[in-house]
């Protein structure tokens, strides 16, 4: 009976991780870094207009990532806002939100 409760707790739990669910293609138009945390938010010019939970104004990459990674993400952002290059940005379309905005789990 244990073994069927956690298995029904994973699959109710499951929907509320991050996910990588869709991709998107476009030219990085903004790039808002803060000072006071690892928040990093960036818009596209084709910033998706939708999503069921977040903010669309902004995609976010969260404050919980290592700042190593953090600083990869932005040197790849700003290089592609700088020379326009349309980027392939990896996200959550569906559901968990970093900071109220939709959730990024890659970029390049």
């Amino acid at each position: 009976m244990k073994k069927y409760i956690t298995l029904l707790l994973l699959f109710v739990v499951s929907p509320l991780y991050a996910q990588y669910n869709a991709n998107m293609k476009g030219v990085v138009t903004d790039v808002l870094i803060y000072s006071d945390s690892n928040l990093v938010l960036f818009r596209l010019d084709n910033q998706p207009s939708t999503h069921p939970l977040c903010a669309v104004d902004y995609f976010s990459i969260g404050v919980d990532i290592p700042y190593d990674r953090v600083k990869s993400l932005i040197s790849r952002l700003l290089m592609a806002k700088a020379t326009k290059e349309r980027i392939n940005i990896g996200y959550d379309a569906v559901g968990d939100c970093s900071q109220n905005r939709i959730r990024v789990h890659r970029v390049g």
